[in-house]
């Protein structure tokens, strides 16, 4: 079953988004209690939809005993070995490995299906992401992003209902997500979220959300590989996310995190705009300090591919990183100072 927060419930209840009560309705004790437990009932049923889907035929799979190894990531230059997939809050030091790798050991002739979902820093991250997994010839990766997307922005854009037919389709082995711009930073339009970063319980009820996503996208078996918020340069809410994050994973093992904040914060754990290469100074973010250059891309999907192909008993192969994707048009919107090479 879907697990509930009763503090969102009744704030659902009152946006009148699933149940029938409006803001106009009289507030009563007893009456809210009623409206809960007809939510109640009406979250157990997406939580049989998200069964259904569960219900078809599984993926042939081959577990594999392999052990990945455990390393930090460079903060400034991508490591080139095979981190763990869990970290400790604001560190990058990986958490040891298990003795059984979470995904199957996959072959050019049945690759490891991968899909993708996040909001616009996801939609930079993609490209890089999806060259660097296909590079193996064992990974076939689906972009399912959406620009402006926000777990709290559920009344505008009900995302438990638009990734069904997506994992009917794609049917994901392993699915990549990213949340944060529009949950936990100060946005213009923004003012349809819920909860709102400001709200007392805003940890309580967007832990929930955050469970409820991984329960719908894991239903079919999927390990959901969570990708931190990138440090924002005016904000802790990057910070905070991270935490909460952290803590729901702690306790579900169809969850891992992968820290980003590594490779784009300074050995002091300061962010950072741009890096050394090859003794000159490349821009990894754009002007207005949230999106991603195309060397910032390159960043955030190394870390990301190596997690993910470590619990395949992979590693990543070279040449991704001067592929086609880095001509992408995506990359010239409020466009950084880096060559396409």
């Amino acid at each position: 079953m879907i697990r509930r927060r009763p503090a969102l419930v009744a704030t659902l209840v009152f946006a009148g988004v699933i149940s029938g009560v409006g803001c106009a309705t009289p507030v009563d004790l007893d009456g809210m209690k009623a409206d809960v437990v007809e939510l109640q009932t009406r979250v157990d049923a997406l939580s049989d939809r998200v069964r259904q889907v569960a219900a078809r035929p599984p993926a042939t799979t081959t577990p594999s005993t392999t052990t990945p190894s455990t390393t930090t990531p460079s903060t400034t230059t991508p490591s080139t070995t095979t981190p763990a997939t869990t970290t400790i809050s604001g560190s990058g030091i990986s958490v040891p490995p298990k003795e059984t790798l979470l995904l199957r050991s996959p072959t050019s002739e049945d690759p490891l299906r991968v899909m993708v979902v996040g909001d616009s820093v996801t939609y930079e991250i993609e490209p890089a992401l999806t060259a660097a997994l296909q590079r193996t010839g064992r990974v076939v990766s689906a972009n399912r992003t959406q620009v402006g997307f926000g777990l709290s922005r559920w009344p505008v854009y009900q995302w438990w209902e638009i990734w069904l037919p997506f994992l009917a389709e794609v049917r994901p082995e392993a699915v990549i997500v990213q949340t944060g711009i529009w949950d936990v930073s100060d946005v213009w339009g923004s003012d349809d979220r819920i909860p709102k970063p400001e709200d007392p319980d805003w940890e309580d009820s967007f832990a929930f959300l955050v469970r409820m996503a991984v329960d719908v996208l894991s239903a079919d078996g999927a390990h959901v590989y969570w990708l931190t918020m990138l440090p924002s340069p005016e904000s802790d809410g990057p910070a905070r996310l991270t935490r909460l994050l952290l803590e729901v994973a702690a306790g579900d093992d169809r969850l891992s995190i992968i820290d980003l904040t590594p490779s784009f914060t300074d050995n002091e754990g300061q962010y950072i705009d741009e890096i050394d290469r090859s003794g000159e100074p490349w821009p990894i973010r754009k002007i207005d300090g949230v999106h991603l250059c195309r060397e910032g891309a390159a960043l955030a999907a190394r870390s990301t591919t190596e997690a993910v192909l470590a619990d395949a008993g992979l590693n990543i192969f070279p040449g991704w990183e001067k592929g086609l994707w880095r001509a992408n048009p995506l990359y010239d919107v409020d466009p950084c100072d880096d060559p396409v090479n």
